[in-house]
């Protein structure tokens, strides 16, 4: 009986001697970091995730060839330096002083799959000056080639660096083409804007062959049927000789007044042209042109917008008392407060860099940028 008992009490031990798995509370993706909170536990001394880009794996020890190791001491905590848009498979354990926990995922059945948001510019005021590549359209209705013989808008650095986007009528391989090609950004939230100005830049790099046609749409669909009846549109025949022909950049810009709809979508279409060489287009720009008396008509908005140290919130006066929510881009909660008065301010300093929604009542939903 005594050997029983012994027996017993070294199984009980064995067992509540085990350390605990870890407890997460959240687990979130930004653009480049996955962000992890949970229950801190006094017997558990580090944790250790692997991971891996693109494809799963079986954890070990030492991790298998490829697959790189994160440790950390307690909740919060962020991994940083990961890619734009990309898909990564995480697990996790802890690590207690006699022994190391199992590894840790959402159903024990392998590794979980997350993946890296995109800062795609989505609101107003909108910029898109090409340089995250991941953002950019693939595949119809967005990315179209209807020329024959035709092609496809693209990007491409040039010799300085600098992302834009492009599209030929004549190649060194293929000759002259007759494009008609059409990309589509969007959509764009324009809730509560009525006037809008597109800005833009443009040019023919070479000089001696720039007379590129080209038109700019902005409308309510990513349709190109929509977008070519659309009435706010701009198009133009390069001059030889005029600002935009050679490589330096020109700027154009079209106006939109009444817009109607919560969405909206630009549309870049080369056309109407052949066996001149390249049209090239930067930094998209929409921002709002709307009145102070029009804002004030909205029941709440943001400003300035984007901000780097401080974001104004000007609200309605049935608002006051109401609880607001800051959401990152991978939809976590990441601040919260009160409205006190028809003017709250939100220091912004303690958020890094990128586009936060900002969510209060019931159907009042604002997006906002932090630049530094």
């Amino acid at each position: 009986m005594k050997k029983i008992t012994i027996l017993f009490l070294l199984i009980s031990c064995d067992v509540l001697s085990q350390c605990p798995n870890p407890a997460i509370t959240s687990w979130g993706m930004t653009s480049t970091t996955a962000d992890f909170d949970g229950t801190n536990d006094a017997s558990i001394i580090s944790y250790e995730i692997q991971y891996n880009e693109g494809s799963t794996f079986t954890p070990g020890t030492p991790a298998p060839a490829g697959v790189q190791t994160f440790t950390f001491t307690s909740f919060p905590a962020s991994l940083t330096g990961l890619s734009v848009a990309t898909d990564y498979y995480f697990t996790i354990r802890s690590i207690c002083a006699s022994d190391t926990g199992s590894w840790y995922d959402n159903g024990s059945n392998g590794p979980d799959l997350w993946t890296t948001s995109a800062d795609c510019p989505n609101s107003l005021p909108y910029f898109n000056d090409f340089e995250t590549t991941s953002c950019w359209p693939f595949g119809p209705p967005w990315h179209t080639n209807n020329g024959s013989p035709g092609n496809y808008w693209y990007y491409t650095p040039d010799n300085t660096g600098n992302t834009f986007a492009g599209s030929d009528s004549w190649t060194q391989n293929q000759g002259a083409l007759s494009p008609d090609c059409w990309v589509v950004f969007g959509p764009i939230d324009m809730t509560g804007v009525t006037d809008a100005n597109l800005a833009w830049k443009v040019r023919g790099p070479d000089a001696n062959w720039c007379q590129e046609n080209y038109s700019i749409y902005f409308g309510t669909d990513y349709n190109i049927s929509s977008l070519e009846n659309s009435p706010y549109y701009s198009t133009e025949t390069i001059t030889s000789g005029g600002d935009a022909c050679g490589p330096s950049w020109a700027q154009r810009s079209l106006t939109i007044s009444g817009f109607t709809g919560n969405e909206g979508y630009i549309a870049l279409r080369h056309h109407g042209v052949s066996d001149m060489f390249q049209i090239n287009i930067d930094d998209l720009e929409l921002t709002s042109t709307m009145s102070t008396s029009e804002i004030e008509n909205i029941e709440m908005e943001v400003y300035p917008n984007p901000t780097s140290n401080v974001l104004n919130i000007k609200s309605d006066l049935k608002y006051i008392g109401t609880n607001y929510l800051v959401f990152d881009n991978s939809g976590k909660v990441v601040f919260t407060g009160l409205i006190t008065s028809n003017l709250t301010i939100l220091n912004t300093e303690i958020l890094s860099e990128g586009i936060y929604l900002l969510s209060a009542g019931d159907n009042i939903k604002r997006k906002f940028i932090v630049i530094r």
